[in-house]
């Protein structure tokens, strides 16, 4: 009795996985490369937009510098004018100021004349700088007051203070002797105001009353 044996015949897979696993490498550095072709194409596009952007904020900025520019020429030529301007209100103001100096002996015998009460004889008008020393004789104390009272309502004129009133006994051309009130005041010029000077103007009007209201 004779026994037969089956014999199966090998197969050999490696060329197969081989192939597999060359499709899979080649699948996955196409993936790769389109990836990274991909990532090249976005990055150039990042870098083009970034460079428009760059570019526009540049263009900007040199607009802005511009306009700085010339709103600084503006500027420099406000300056000037207003220190021309001051200059011209500076210079007003010392020929107003001449003005009135020249106009003021004038100026205030025609006031005083206004001023003067009856029975009030002027003697002596003095003046140092801006400041007066006025002597006189009156009838009567009360006729001094007056005068003191009206020259302190004069408005361009300040700090009116009686220095001395005493009586004394005056012979007239018919030797005839009355009692008289012998007297002296002071009283001061007041410049004009300028609108920047009105609350010191204020403050020295409300320092000097108390002190002219006395006699």
């Amino acid at each position: 009795m004779s026994t037969t044996t089956n014999t199966i015949p090998s197969v050999n897979l490696l060329p197969y996985h081989e192939a597999r696993k060359a499709a899979r490498r080649k699948k996955v550095y196409s993936l790769l490369g389109g990836a990274a072709a991909a990532g090249a194409v976005i990055v150039l596009i990042g870098g083009f937009y970034i460079d428009s952007q760059i570019e526009a904020v540049t263009a900007r900025n040199a607009v802005l510098q511009q306009a700085n520019a010339q709103m600084d020429g503006q500027i420099r030529e406000v300056n000037t004018l207003k220190k021309d301007i001051e200059a011209l209100l500076d210079r007003q103001r010392a020929i107003e100021s001449l003005q009135a100096e020249r106009n003021l002996p004038v100026q205030l015998l025609e006031e005083l004349v206004r001023q003067v009460p009856e029975g009030v004889y002027l003697t002596s008008l003095k003046q140092t700088g801006d400041s007066f020393v006025m002597a006189g004789v009156a009838q009567s104390n009360e006729r001094v007051s007056e005068l003191l009272r009206n020259i302190d309502q004069v408005t361009w004129l300040d700090r009116a203070e009686l220095v001395e009133s005493k009586a004394v006994t005056m012979t007239n051309n018919l030797r005839e002797q009355r009692r008289l009130f012998d007297f002296s005041m002071r009283f001061s010029y007041r410049a004009p105001e300028v609108p920047g000077d009105k609350k010191k103007g204020a403050a020295s009007d409300a320092a000097a009353k108390p002190a002219a209201g006395k006699v």
